[in-house]
């Protein structure tokens, strides 16, 4: 049995995989996750002004920052339209079936190394209690599939900032991946600080030791991915070749299969964080006290040092304080209170709510605001990540972020979706 084949066994396939051609400056193709900087318009005014009218991977996706302004259905069919462009116009060039080992800096971590693969999208369901062997770690909402599901069924390609996470102590797989790796397809600067990105090519021939690593890990536990990020955008190529494979689509079909990147949970660049909360349209003081009416804390202090069970609040006037909650052991604080937050603001309906990455993010957008409140999470502990998915089942959505917000996966990568 060829690589190739046992890789397919466990749900990976081996992609023909699009990066920027030799004229196509790859720093102004290559933009960040659309679901990043959702509160931060700027960033996306800047992104733009950068790119100017280069060929760009921003022409492909609809920023989540734009999604309320009423032309979700305009933005998807540009999106694709610019798909079909950039294929014409042979912007891509097309490497031989095989996968990419990915090496990126950033300003936070000098090394985090990833694999650009495809995996079966047969062996991912994000149903509550799937026991598939790729699993969501969050909770999903269906409400945010629409927008990604209306690019995804007209596009041609398939452009990822989904990340797979594996529970490799030994770390086989990446080893592996770094003794197969070949030339170098690309190496360069990510542009609004994101870092430094290098990608270095494994053919098809050269992954019998690969096939060896995920073999190993898939006799280990019967989960061998949990969907580190891009959780809502798997599952939208999942509903889309769904519908297609009830319309008849022939199983080799190119929408059964989807572009990521894998990561090893305990690389030393890969860093957990918390992902806050900030309400809006809020009188800071009543939603407080209502929180408190319904947490019923065991606890409360003033400050943010916050540990395992405790959550954090900053107030418009810049006081702070902690709450430790009445959580059972292994549950998280953030279970409660976003059953807290969703409830207070169905009743609430002139209020919202942002999920922010980074404590300063949260102090900027509530400072002097007499409308907001912000909340503050404490850190996760990767070392139970995976057997908290196995035993309990998914976090809470929103409840981390892998890496800073800059350190999220850029667009960079993609495949075809058309024969």
């Amino acid at each position: 049995m060829t690589p190739k084949d046992r890789l397919g066994q466990l749900g990976i396939a081996v992609p023909e995989v699009l990066i920027p051609g030799a004229g196509t400056a790859p720093e102004r193709w290559s933009v960040i996750a659309c679901d990043q900087f959702s509160s931060e318009r700027s960033y996306w005014k800047e992104t733009r002004r950068i790119v100017g009218s280069d060929p760009s991977s921003l022409d492909l996706i609809i920023p989540e920052c734009y999604l309320e302004d009423g032309d979700r259905e305009e933005r998807a069919e540009s999106a694709n339209a610019a798909m079909k462009s950039i294929l014409e116009k042979g912007i891509l060039t097309a490497l031989p079936p095989g996968f990419i080992l990915v090496d990126r800096s950033t300003l936070h971590t000098p090394r985090r190394r990833g694999l650009v693969m495809a995996i079966d999208l047969e062996t991912y369901d994000f149903a509550e209690g799937s026991t598939s062997s790729i699993r969501p770690t969050e909770g999903t909402i269906r409400d945010r599939l629409p927008p990604r599901m209306a690019v995804r069924r007209g596009a041609s390609l398939d452009l990822p900032h989904i990340l797979l996470l594996i529970d490799d102590p030994d770390d086989l797989v990446m080893r592996s991946a770094s003794e197969a790796a070949g030339r170098t397809v690309y190496d360069f600067d990510l542009m609004q600080k994101g870092g430094h990105v290098t990608g270095r090519y494994i053919p098809e021939n050269d992954m019998e030791s690969l096939a060896d690593a995920f073999e190993t890990l898939s006799k280990r536990a019967d989960l061998l991915f949990a969907v580190g990020d891009g959780n809502h955008s798997l599952a939208s190529a999942r509903e889309i070749w769904l519908e297609k494979k009830a319309e008849g689509a022939p199983k080799n079909h190119p929408s059964r299969f989807a572009l990521v990147e894998v990561e090893n949970i305990h690389d030393e660049g890969l860093h957990f964080h918390p992902i806050h909360r900030v309400l809006f349209g809020v009188n800071s003081g009543v939603l407080a006290a209502d929180l408190e009416r319904i947490l019923t804390p065991d606890d409360k202090q003033d400050g943010l040092d916050i540990s395992a069970g405790m959550v954090g609040f900053i107030h418009p006037d810049g006081s702070t304080e902690r709450w430790k909650l009445p959580v059972p052991a292994g549950r998280l604080a953030v279970e409660p209170l976003q059953d807290a937050l969703d409830g207070w603001i169905a009743d609430h309906p002139d209020s919202d709510i942002d999920y922010i990455h980074g404590d300063d993010a949260v102090r900027e957008l509530v400072a002097g605001a007499p409308d907001r409140l912000g909340i503050i999470l404490p850190d996760l502990d990767k070392s139970a990540f995976f057997r908290r998915i196995i035993d309990v089942g998914p976090y809470p959505r929103k409840t981390f972020s892998i890496g800073e917000a800059v350190e999220k996966r850029y667009y960079l990568e993609a495949r075809k979706l058309v024969e």
